[in-house]
């Protein structure tokens, strides 16, 4: 491998506008597109893939390219290709790993390499050279060695030296020598020493993870357990304030337990900036590593129920008048929400820093261990919140760090005693939280790692038959070179705060550890590309995450999927995650439950599909119409004749497992009839036969609802995030058609054990 940088060629003229790449693109000699090709390689930046149809899909040069730009390398000089810069790029990506010794950071898996790859200079291969490794628990092992005998993997010769890699081997794992965890590697040369008279050392991360996540007892015999998917803040009930809490959570987990659920798979708890209410949505949120304040309750709290002051503000006719007008409403105003509960929330921090804070109370004492738990990145966002308040010449409080970190405390702690109830009431998992694929680019997350994100690109899909021009989800993406640079810090921080106060984590687009689509976050740019990420490095830190907390995995692998992403779950131990609708053998003929993934979280429906109601009314059809999803009367027309043809196969289906309802025919007689609760609860029945060993149920469709919660590809044209259960949660679960479809379902889930 050698690169020189000899004597630069023409300048091309490429501007930078997108407009002219595609035609300027074509006008690169063989030498420079080599050039190019290898230095998009290299940023992971896919040059193919397959698309849904199967068919494998070239990406033109000219978007790979922009996507490289959108990443912030300067190719170009006043609009124009600068081979100068092309070179000099070529040469840091290929050339800047050999001038270390060591990556920036190792990552080992049990039943794998045990090995690191040394690039040294060929003139020390000769030397004494010394490892050491210390582990996290404070033990040491070191070895002196020479380069010279070790096997070599590769060579290069950069401005005149010449380097060769080799292959270091570490402490086996099979004896127990090096555990899993997060240790250091040392790295120094006895004969060769620095200025000052001391043998130079390198020292990098050396995370060591395990070969599968965290398998449970129940995991491993094999038992099938079931739970309902709830969406937190639709939940009604008399005593929240206008939107579903950790209170209403509390209310649920017995009354789910009692009915023999196992878990409750719940949305993204992330932060949201209040600030901007309208940006409700849980899988764009403000920080992934923060909890949504407007989740706390209150009522539950020390700091409201002794301060006798707010407690007599909540006994006026305003105060009454204003949470009634907050519970009646079937969508959640979160503009009114967020000024309600914030307006307590800042008399329940002033009586917390008078009544505790400055007298070193226990609750203080609780609160400031929290505080010194979490570390340096709590205090980073706190003081950027209260920054953006300080600017916004907020309350007093709101500008106060302490506010942030009082608040998180109250959220994270209602959250942990709401996974100890659950436990503590006999569920196998207790709470299922959710990891959204991105944050908000304008968000603290984001903010505060401007290093890591590429701001001018976003997160998004290829073309398919629902959206011809792709998707465009607005959210930034990743750096995977930067992530592996920093030594994966902040995706170990993701997992670590996600995975507490909870029995399982499900990865919201799991795809996202081998690949996303990356388009440019403005319109007239690219078509966008697909950029690759350390796969092995992050399946592994998932693994090593997922036993230390004790947290089963659950990836979200639904759509096109790289056969590649199923073997990580599969050998990994991660759950797959399957919906009813989309379980067919041919896109035509719904699977045989016995046939189901049994490594899978089976769901019936979500909140990105239409609820079991809607579909079968096809009013889901006839909405996305009236909201211009579907712009042709014949394009609605043929999904509602194919919507009829699946309903017929849904009819058969049942009936193959002897559970079509008395009252219900098959064929078009059945498939023309209305929705009810005795087809619910045999389509219920029958899904509870799956083998997939967790399956969940939506309280909306308990509910027989059909107004969604959400409607993919629509922003301000529908509320999403906004639609609350029509009744309260205890009615719900404790009707007779409730409790009729919930008893069936318990009884075909324990046939299975």
């Amino acid at each position: 491998m050698s690169i020189s940088s000899g004597a630069a060629s023409p300048t091309i003229d490429i501007p930078a506008d997108y407009a002219d790449l595609v035609a300027a693109c074509e006008a690169l000699d063989a030498g420079q597109r080599e050039q190019l090709d290898e230095l998009l390689r290299r940023h992971g930046i896919a040059s193919e893939y397959i698309e849904y149809s199967g068919n494998i899909a070239h990406i033109p040069l000219s978007d790979r390219l922009d996507i490289l730009q959108l990443k912030g390398v300067d190719l170009f000089t006043q609009s124009a290709l600068d081979q100068d810069k092309l070179t000099r790029h070529i040469r840091e990506v290929i050339e800047t790993p050999w001038l270390s010794p060591l990556p920036s950071v190792v990552v080992l898996a049990r039943g794998g390499r045990n090995s690191v790859e040394l690039r040294l200079p060929v003139e020390s291969l000769g030397k004494r050279w010394q490892w050491r490794v210390l582990s996290e628990s404070g033990s040491e092992f070191a070895q002196d060695f020479v380069p010279a005998d070790l096997p070599e993997s590769a060579q290069a010769r950069i401005d005149g030296t010449d380097y060769s890699a080799k292959a270091l081997s570490l402490p086996p794992f099979h004896n127990g020598a090096l555990q899993p965890g997060y240790h250091q590697l040392f790295l120094r040369c006895r004969d060769i020493e620095s200025s000052s008279g001391v043998a130079m050392e390198f020292a990098i991360p050396l995370i060591v993870a395990p070969a599968r996540c965290h398998e449970p007892q129940w995991m491993r015999d094999g038992q099938r357990l079931w739970g309902l998917s709830v969406q937190l803040y639709s939940l009604r009930s008399v005593r929240n304030w206008g939107i579903g809490d950790f209170g209403d959570l509390r209310e649920l987990i017995p009354v789910a337990a009692q009915h023999g659920a196992s878990f409750l798979v719940l949305n993204p708890l992330h932060a949201l900036d209040l600030e901007y209410p309208d940006n409700c949505s849980p899988y764009s949120p403000n920080d992934r590593r923060r909890l949504n304040i407007l989740y706390i309750d209150p009522l539950l709290e020390p700091d409201f129920c002794d301060n006798a002051a707010l407690v007599e503000q909540t006994k006026t006719e305003a105060w009454k008048k204003r949470l009634r007008a907050l519970q009646e409403r079937a969508a959640i105003d979160y503009h009114a929400v967020a000024d309600f509960k914030k307006q307590a929330l800042v008399q329940m921090f002033q009586f917390f820093l008078e009544q505790h804070l400055q007298h070193g109370t226990e609750r203080a004492t609780e609160f400031q261990r929290f505080v010194m738990e979490q570390g340096d990145a709590l205090q980073v966002f706190a003081n950027f919140e209260a920054g953006r308040h300080r600017d916004r010449q907020d309350t007093i409080a709101e500008a106060d760090p302490r506010f942030t970190l009082y608040t998180q405390w109250l959220a994270e702690s209602q959250l942990e005693g709401c996974q100890r109830l659950a436990v503590a009431q006999g569920m196998r998992l207790g709470l299922i939280r959710d990891l959204a694929v991105g944050g908000d680019g304008g968000g603290a997350e984001g903010s505060l790692n401007r290093g890591l994100y590429c701001d001018r690109a976003s997160i998004g899909a290829p073309p398919d038959p629902l959206a011809p021009q792709g998707q465009n989800w607005g959210l930034p993406p990743l750096d995977p070179v930067q992530l592996q640079s920093s030594a994966y810090s902040h995706f170990i921080q993701l997992l670590r705060t996600n995975m507490a106060h909870c029995g399982a984590l499900r990865i919201d687009h799991v795809m996202a550890l081998m690949r996303l689509w990356w388009c440019p976050r403005f319109a007239g740019r690219g078509g966008g590309a697909y950029v690759h990420y350390p796969v092995d490095d992050l399946f592994a830190l998932l693994r090593l995450e997922s036993v230390r907390n004790e947290c089963v995995v659950i990836g979200e692998d639904l759509g096109v999927v790289p056969p590649e992403v199923r073997a990580y779950l599969h050998s990994s131990a991660v759950f797959s995650n399957v919906l009813f609708y989309f379980e067919k053998y041919d896109g035509y003929h719904f699977k045989r439950p016995e046939h189901y993934n049994p490594q899978a979280l089976a769901m019936v429906a979500n909140h990105d599909v239409p609820t079991l109601a809607a579909w079968w009314n096809c009013s889901d059809l006839n909405l996305r119409f009236q909201l211009g999803l579907i712009t042709e009367e014949k394009d609605l027309q043929d999904q509602q004749n194919w919507r009829h043809v699946e309903k017929r196969q849904v009819l058969q289906w049942l009936a193959d497992q002897w559970l079509l309802p008395e009252q219900w025919q098959l064929g078009d007689e059945g498939a023309g009839r209305a929705f009810d609760a005795h087809l619910c609860a045999a389509i219920f029945r029958c899904c509870a036969r799956s083998r997939s060993l967790l399956l969940s149920i939506q309280l909306e469709d308990l509910a027989l609802l059909e107004t969604p919660v959400n409607i993919p590809g629509t922003s301000t044209e529908y509320p999403n995030w906004r639609r609350k259960l029509p009744v309260d949660i205890k009615e719900l679960l404790d009707s007779d058609s409730g409790l009729a479809m919930l008893a069936g379902f318990a009884i075909e889930r324990g046939a299975g054990k």
